[in-house]
């Protein structure tokens, strides 16, 4: 006998919910070993409890994604290439990513508005219903007379009420580290939003969503996802190639990346650019001075600086450039440490501490940084630039933008 289509949901959802808590979970854990920990049969629910652990998930599956090559096939066993490719359980990558977000999502959502904080399988025990027969004759009646009333409306609860709200457009994996922030948001809000809320990527965003619902602020940008005017022709080039062919699996959804990860390149072809993880801070929010100190006892990095003599305040001033235009200015320049020092600090004194900050600061104006590099491209400013010849192009760039004499130096936690 055929299933009924809920039937086949049902058995399509255990299906998946297995392949996640057993062979999957298993390939996760030699990525994620705080999973090794968790005892087998409750490693799914916990993950889907813990936002920074599924991040990390997640994280750990698009970087090494051959490890689940074996688990990512279609009904006939073959490797699947494509994001929204069907696999044998009868559901796309895409779709299973989106099911995980949003049962994460409503487990959050109930445990904060609700304080809730039951599993999503259990639910509690139901009320016992009463008997149909029971209760006097003036009961019976009361029922006979009420049969062809409806049923009140259960009122619905308030993670009930934001979820409905969200559900369309909680679909993809980088939305996870987002959902404590969703949660604050008014269901009001997420309607008039619609899919615009997407274009929010970062917490901050979320934050200033909230604190501004009237007046909907401008988006910035998610690290992993610069704007393609902001991408060098090539990289444009292979954006468009790959909207053309579908999102492979490898390919962190919603996401044009020209910025290679610095942290794990390996020196190719000599490229000395500056490693991101060694001068963003933990947070990546701006420039980490600490890692600058030695650059900028360089006497050649000293010789073009400006008010050089004042090592502490410069050392400072590194931080108050933000790690997104520092991302930008590496990615598509290739600028080496001692270069991405020598340009923001020059432009800090070019440019005065308020439009510094407004332009190159947290999170900065991409569409500024953006046209800075393309004026920097036009220039020939390469790696292989010196740090003088960076220095004059800065000065004719902004010629006649001398900015306002610098605040008082400020300490800068790092």
């Amino acid at each position: 006998m055929p299933r009924s289509p809920t039937e086949s949901h049902a058995r399509t959802i255990r299906q998946i919910n297995l392949t996640l808590e057993g062979p999957v979970a298993e390939v996760m854990a030699q990525l994620v070993p705080e999973l090794k920990k968790l005892p087998r049969r409750g490693v799914l629910e916990h993950v889907l409890d813990d936002s920074e652990l599924l991040d990390r998930c997640f994280k750990a599956f698009r970087a090494d994604t051959e490890r689940f090559r074996a688990l990512l096939v279609d009904q006939h066993d073959v490797p699947v290439e494509q994001a929204d490719a069907i696999l044998a359980c009868g559901r796309s990558l895409d779709d299973v990513v989106a099911m995980v977000v949003r049962t994460h999502a409503k487990r959050h959502f109930r445990k904060r508005l609700d304080g809730d904080s039951r599993s999503l399988k259990g639910g509690g025990r139901p009320p016992k219903a009463k008997p149909e027969g029971g209760g006097g004759l003036m009961e019976r009646l009361v029922r006979l007379f009420t049969v062809t009333q409806a049923a009140p409306v259960p009122q619905r609860s308030r993670s009930e009420v934001l979820y409905d709200a969200m559900k369309e457009h909680l679909r993809h994996d980088w939305q996870v580290p987002l959902v404590q922030e969703y949660s604050t948001l008014s269901p009001q809000l997420v309607r008039r939003l619609g899919k615009r809320i997407l274009d929010y990527k970062v917490p901050e965003d979320i934050r200033r969503l909230k604190d501004n619902p009237a007046e909907l602020p401008v988006p910035s940008t998610r690290p992993d996802a610069i704007p393609v005017f902001l991408l060098s022709p090539k990289a444009q080039a292979d954006a468009a190639k790959t909207a053309a062919k579908g999102k492979p699996i490898g390919l962190a959804t919603a996401s044009a990346d020209p910025v290679k990860p610095v942290e794990d390149v390996k020196a190719e072809g000599g490229d000395q650019r500056a490693r991101l993880a060694e001068i963003l801070t933990p947070d990546q929010k701006r420039l980490r001075a600490a890692a600058f100190t030695m650059v900028l006892l360089d006497p050649a990095v000293r010789a073009v600086l400006p008010n050089s003599e004042q090592t502490v305040r410069i050392t400072g001033l590194l931080a108050e450039m933000g790690g997104m235009p520092a991302k930008i200015l590496v990615g598509e320049l290739g600028l080496r440490p001692d270069q991405l020092a020598v340009t923001a600090l020059t432009l800090y004194d070019r440019l005065g501490e308020v439009m510094f900050r407004r332009s190159f600061g947290v999170p900065g104006n991409l569409d500024h940084v953006g046209k800075f590099v393309e004026r920097a491209k036009a220039a020939g400013i390469t790696q292989q630039t010196p740090p003088a010849e960076i220095v004059a192009f800065i000065g004719k760039m902004f010629a006649g933008t001398k900015g306002p004499p610098p605040a008082a130096p400020r300490t800068v936690v790092t």
